[in-house]
């Protein structure tokens, strides 16, 4: 019993002394970071939009006459120019028409002919005292009916061979096939609700965005512009503020704002795809940028940055946010040069070591 005991006094100082051992420190996460800097920035107004044409730069190309589409000659991205035929409506029953109404013409002509043949027959038996004045009226009557019907039915032919002519269809301008809605054997009504095709001219963009009644009054027409598009990442072209909307829809509270992007050489973005349009609206002025991915919300739902320390550890530091411009973001809190965490941003608390990588 006596040898038990010390056994158990010993098992019990030995668990003592193994928990009096220090815990390993945790090992520095690695993060990646990147320098606060100085650069003059402008107030502007970002709003989204889509990439469309000019309003006189789009067409949307509908038949003037009901029938079934014969022949579409174009597709979708070929050139075409003023004035091209781009696709073919069944002219049969027009030519029928304007051949009926030729012929009609043709008759009412022989007998407005035969009317004025009459008329002087019967002004120079006047002359010599044997017809009577009514039957010079009478036939000065029938010529003028007959030129009168003459007329109507060169108008109702001229009419008929407009229709032909109408059933081949041309494009209003120069540019590109943008879409094409119906394709040979489907039929149109002859209206602008059964359009054929669609073309635009790709050289001349603009951005139509709608915007709250906030942002539209402090946008102005020639004000500068930056476009990005998502789709491609990398590319900006510049703009101009070329309308604004004087009045916001009371339904939704928004107005229009469309801004054209500068004409020059680089690769167009697609018409209907979605852009962004940074406006700038005031003076220009001096400020500290950070990615805006090193920006993470707070448990209060503050902004926070996280700063990569020089002493090997993180130090979470409270920002005020400005004015966003491009893939970066404005904020005050953080002084140029000072380097500040940008993945990984969430998790990172306040003193945890970390490990800067390249």
């Amino acid at each position: 019993m006596r040898g038990d005991s010390r056994v158990l006094i010993l098992l019990a100082l030995a668990a003592g002394c193994r928990h009096a051992e220090p815990e390993a420190p945790p090992a520095p996460r690695t993060v990646r970071c990147a320098p606060a800097q100085a650069r003059q920035v402008r107030d502007s107004v970002e709003l989204r939009g889509t990439v469309a044409p000019l309003p006189d730069r789009d067409a949307q190309i509908a038949a003037q006459v009901a029938g079934r589409i014969l022949r579409v000659l174009v597709r979708e991205g070929d050139a075409v120019t003023a004035g091209q035929a781009v696709a073919r409506i069944d002219a049969a029953p027009l030519t029928d028409e304007a051949e009926q109404a030729e012929a009609a013409r043709a008759k009412v002509a022989a007998e407005r002919r035969n009317a004025d043949a009459t008329k002087a027959r019967t002004e120079r038996v006047f002359e010599h005292g044997i017809a009577a004045r009514q039957e010079v009226d009478d036939a000065v009557t029938r010529a003028e009916a007959a030129r009168a019907a003459e007329g109507e039915a060169t108008a109702a032919a001229r009419r008929a061979r407009r229709q032909v002519d109408r059933a081949v269809l041309r494009s209003p301008l120069a540019g590109v096939v943008v879409r094409v809605m119906r394709r040979p054997g489907e039929l149109v009504d002859g209206t602008p609700a059964t359009p054929v095709l669609e073309v635009a001219d790709p050289t001349r963009l603009e951005i139509v965005a709608d915007a709250t009644a906030g942002d539209l009054v402090r946008v102005a027409k020639g004000q500068p512009a930056a476009v990005t598009v998502a789709v491609l990442p990398g590319t900006t072209w510049d703009a101009v503020v070329a309308a604004v909307s004087p009045a916001v829809d009371p339904a939704t509270g928004l107005g229009l704002v469309r801004a054209a992007i500068a004409p020059g050489a680089g690769r167009r973005p697609p018409i209907g795809v979605l852009a962004t349009v940074q406006i700038a609206v005031g003076p220009t002025r001096r400020a500290v940028l950070v990615p805006g991915a090193a920006i993470r919300l707070g448990p209060q739902g503050d902004s926070q940055v996280v700063i990569c320390g020089a002493d090997g550890a993180a130090h979470v530091r409270a920002v005020e946010r400005g004015t966003r411009q491009g893939e970066e973001e404005e904020i005050t809190g953080v002084s140029a040069g000072e380097k500040v965490a940008v993945d990984p941003v969430i998790g990172i608390g306040d003193g945890e070591p970390i490990q800067v990588r390249p």
